[in-house]
């Protein structure tokens, strides 16, 4: 992708020497008028939502740092999303944003779709501000390596939030579960978790395929974030919802790995910077309306919310912690990338 640059100057990038994403470019810093060209970034989130906002802020950031000379153009939800990835780490599109469960779905082998799965292994992050902090942290910089090996610079992590469950009858300890028909993603974290380990009857879907059977009293339940359940009206067939830290979905955001080396370190930085703030912010919001939510379920749906007590908590916990145990049986089967070594750079220290 660096003929996308050629509309900037070698002396043009080097004259970003930028302080910020709010502002401009410092004092006596000027570049060229016609000095401009244009990135592609395409959300694989509904406009509308956290990550898109996020999206339109990073671009009018980085807009404003490089008084214009560099320019994003925010492109919506493709049709196949793991195909504008795969575009984004063959340099056709120069940034990506969407959940790490599209990351797990590309790479040519499992080796490096594992790491990403990985973060939603159950009880792995206590609450979303740790999540965050490991994430812009140790975590973070573990799979940005594996980025690299896609082809791809990590920039920054955002949030969907933790994936919680409706149901049609309150949920508040495992044996509340046995025997429920619950649709979840088909992740393998959650389907050993949840039938493994909980003893539900699973029924694996796609988004697409939820609501009528939920309304048909053919699923007992369903797995989602809260934006992804509202956005569906799941919260007009289910009467409770049960809140609990069990399986966590972060946002990523990267950039296409030559381009981002071909830029100036002045610029390096700025684009770096812009994305990060971007995406503090994006969470920010995300935990704003996960608020709001929940408050008009209640007033305006009838929903019981269930939040779990911590006594709670370790009862689901207790259940799945075999998982991470490179002993057990399930664990070698599927999780065995999964080391205690590398859960180590997710856990706080």
């Amino acid at each position: 992708m660096k003929h996308r640059l050629t509309k900037l100057t070698a002396v043009g990038l080097a004259a970003l020497a930028l302080t910020g994403c709010a502002g401009g470019a410092s004092e006596g810093m000027s570049v060229p008028k016609d000095a401009e060209t244009t990135w592609t970034l395409v959300v694989g989130q509904p406009e509308g939502s956290t990550c898109w906002d996020a999206a339109e802020q990073f671009a009018s950031a980085l807009s404003d740092a490089t008084e214009g000379a560099v320019a994003v153009e925010v492109r919506p939800m493709p049709l196949d999303r793991v195909a504008s990835l795969e575009q984004t780490a063959a340099g056709t599109v120069d940034f990506y944003l969407d959940s790490s469960f599209v990351y797990c779905s590309y790479g040519s082998g499992e080796e490096l779709g594992r790491p990403f799965f990985s973060l939603t292994m159950p009880f792995l992050f206590p609450d979303a501000e740790t999540a965050a902090e490991v994430l812009d942290g140790t975590g973070g910089e573990a799979l940005n390596g594996v980025l690299a090996e896609l082809g791809l610079q990590g920039l920054a992590y955002g949030e969907l939030g933790f994936r919680y469950l409706t149901a049609d009858r309150p949920v508040t300890a495992p044996e509340d579960l046995e025997g429920l028909k619950i649709r979840t993603a088909g992740m393998l974290e959650l389907y050993e978790s949840y039938i493994g380990c909980w003893g539900v009857r699973l029924y694996p879907s796609s988004y697409s395929d939820v609501m009528t059977p939920l309304a048909a009293g053919d699923y007992d339940g369903q797995e989602s974030t809260l934006a992804e359940a509202d956005a569906a009206g799941y919260q007009t067939v289910q009467t409770d919802v049960t809140i609990f830290p069990a399986f966590y979905e972060p946002a990523i955001f990267t950039m296409n790995g030559d381009l981002y080396e071909s830029l100036s370190p002045e610029l390096q930085e700025t684009v770096d910077r812009c994305a990060r703030e971007a995406m503090a912010d994006q969470r920010l919001r995300n935990r704003e309306q996960e608020a709001e939510i929940l408050e008009q379920w209640q007033e305006e749906d009838g929903i019981a919310v269930h939040v779990l007590t911590e006594d709670q908590c370790s009862a689901f916990q207790a259940l799945t912690d075999r998982l991470y145990d490179p002993e057990d049986p399930d664990h070698q089967e599927w999780f065995a990338d999964c080391t205690p070594e590398w859960v180590a750079q997710f856990r706080p220290s």
